[in-house]
């Protein structure tokens, strides 16, 4: 089968073939039909952040369909249609009787740890395979997987009340659905920061109010002016630019050394920042980390009742040979780029 591999960190991904892998007794065999390209694949690329295992098949936003089952399994079947949830976790821990399965002490991540989803076919534990209904398209199902997810658990940590104001800044794929769930959860204001312009309409079709360019506009004073100098009540930075957080923390702040909002740090700092002790004052800042399953779960139903619609995310197509072409468009400023998805159909 084709696969992705990540080999030497900061160097181009290897596409080759290597064998189908075999399934244990509590796993199941997925044929991949669509996986998601993560922010986080862009700085295995880079080699800012590294897998647990080289070489490695990357992926870990993914969605296909069970071909085959391991002896001890009875949910799902071969034939069923599934998303992929990257956390393995061990369902026994502490963290995982809780229902955090996201911080199992005993947790491996698919894409990370082990083999991952941008490859024709996955061997997964099954209890990592959520079905599908039959009007969830795989595209959406991969994408859901991580990039839905991830500002779907962000803005659960947030603390968000109806009407708060809200700040989201950088408009990928996470910062423009954060976008989206703060307008689904009842946000009364949301503004949008980012410097590439031509994600400005789109942010503005998700649900943001305001929308502007960090390099046109001061934006912490923009929000003073909109927020009568309170600050916004909840501001999440999906950029992972130390300037953008620096900017994220003056915008939760108000007039005094007591007022002070939420923040939330969704994309990977791999920069150094600065924040004074008094910006956080009866507010909070938090690191998201990664959703949990039942979040996914919960997702998967918005979207099959037709409450959520994720079908203009997707800007971009590719085979999995072009998997490096798709890292670029990641990285590129000059187009809007949402998720880019490989199809899994269309090898060359």
């Amino acid at each position: 089968m084709l696969s992705a591999r990540f080999k030497v960190a900061g160097q181009p991904f290897s596409v080759e073939e290597v064998e189908i892998p075999k399934i244990a007794e509590d796993d199941v065999l997925v044929e991949v039909k669509a996986a998601g390209i993560c922010g986080s694949d862009v700085h295995y690329a880079h080699g800012e952040f590294s897998t647990d295992v080289v070489p490695l098949t990357l992926g870990h936003e993914g969605a296909g369909v069970v071909k085959e089952v391991g002896k001890n399994v009875h949910n799902p079947r071969v034939g069923d249609r599934v998303a992929v949830h990257y956390v393995i976790s061990c369902g026994h821990c502490r963290p995982c009787l809780q229902g955090y399965d996201n911080r199992c002490r005993n947790r491996l991540s698919i894409g990370h740890s082990v083999d991952g989803v941008l490859a024709q076919f996955a061997a997964i534990p099954a209890a990592n395979a959520i079905k599908i209904a039959d009007n969830i398209s795989f595209e959406q199902a991969a994408i859901t997987g991580c990039g839905v997810s991830t500002a779907y658990h962000a803005m659960n940590v947030s603390g968000l009340n109806k009407g708060d104001t809200v700040v989201v800044f950088g408009l990928g794929g996470v910062g423009l659905h954060a976008v989206m769930w703060a307008k689904f959860d009842g946000a009364g204001k949301i503004i949008a920061v980012d410097p590439v312009e031509s994600k400005h309409d789109t942010a503005r079709k998700y649900g943001a109010d305001i929308v502007v360019n960090p390099l046109k506009t001061d934006v912490p004073k923009l929000i003073m002016n909109e927020t009568d100098g309170w600050g916004v009540d909840v501001a999440v930075e999906c950029s992972g630019s130390s300037r953008a957080m620096e900017q994220a923390i003056r915008s939760i702040k108000g007039k005094n050394q007591f007022d002070s909002g939420t923040l939330v740090s969704v994309g990977l700092q791999t920069k150094p920042f600065r924040c004074e002790y008094w910006n956080f004052r009866e507010g909070w800042l938090t690191v998201s980390g990664d959703h949990t399953k039942n979040e996914l779960q919960e997702i998967l139903s918005l979207i099959e009742t037709g409450k959520v619609d994720l079908s203009s995310s997707i800007t971009h197509r590719i085979p999995l040979r072009e998997i490096n072409r798709g890292i670029e468009l990641l990285e590129s400023n000059k187009e809007r780029v949402g998720r880019v998805v490989v199809d899994m159909a269309k090898l060359t």
